[in-house]
């Protein structure tokens, strides 16, 4: 099944990321573009995931939510998710295969680009394949968006809200529960064919550079989606800078 040429984005309401927001309706005049905001997230949840609500509900933090929106709502209407803080540096169908990829992600980190070394990447990052969450594209049920959103549910159902609360304190904790650590892991068993489905990883310069290389002349003509951090849960935390020598090249 082709991902069709959708894009969805979301933030607590309209006004924020207007900006960033309209290089991807530019780059797109054809594609059917939905933003939601918190109320339309709860009632897409409602309408499209009734299972997942109480799910939805009972996590604490916004970006957890969000989390959880995201994998639903491309997994049920397929689609390119994308952040409110990414700008769109050339059109998806420009040098993605939308009609034969069933599920695209981008790697974010591995440890021979982290350059502040191994203590911070341990603390930060969780997998030595880190795939990137902030932009990803699937066909509709996909099965490694499914098995997402049933893991998160799981997870959410082990603890009281009080637990939930407490331990969403921790910034590793919305990493596991709901972020790029649960998102890598199952596309890691689909990438090492564990499980069957369709998944490809573009090399880390198309979507995962970080803000120091983006405009940089030798990096120009391969950043297609630019991530500012503009919105970033974790403040206290710059994104790490990757070792400007190495490259990681691969089309998995």
């Amino acid at each position: 099944m082709s991902i069709p040429r959708r894009i969805i984005q979301t933030h607590r309401n309209e006004d924020l990321g207007r900006a960033h927001r309209q290089s991807w309706i530019d780059q797109h005049p054809d594609y059917d573009y939905q933003f939601f905001d918190d109320a339309r997230c709860h009632q897409f949840m409602a309408e499209h995931a009734p299972e997942l609500l109480p799910t939805y509900d009972k996590l604490p933090l916004p970006v957890q939510k969000s989390d959880l929106f995201r994998y639903a709502a491309i997994h049920e209407l397929g689609g390119i998710y994308t952040d409110v803080d990414t700008i769109c540096c050339a059109p998806l169908h420009s040098y993605l295969d939308l009609d034969t990829d069933q599920l695209i992600a981008g790697m974010e980190m591995t440890p021979a680009h982290c350059a502040p070394g191994i203590q911070h990447y341990t603390t930060y990052y969780c997998s030595p394949f880190q795939v990137l969450q902030w932009t990803f594209a699937a066909s509709p049920r996909h099965p490694a968006l499914a098995l997402v959103l049933q893991r998160i549910r799981f997870y959410v159902s082990q603890m009281s809200e009080a637990q939930l609360r407490d331990w969403s304190q921790a910034l590793r904790f919305t990493l596991e529960l709901t972020g790029p650590a649960v998102f890598t892991q199952v596309l890691n068993e689909f990438l090492t064919g564990t499980r069957e489905g369709r998944v490809a990883v573009l090399p880390r310069m198309v979507w995962g550079a970080y803000p120091g290389e983006q405009t940089r002349p030798e990096n120009v003509a391969q950043v297609k989606v630019r991530h500012l951090f503009d919105g970033s849960w974790r403040p206290d935390r710059p994104p790490a800078r990757p070792k400007p020598a190495l490259r990681y090249s691969i089309q998995l």
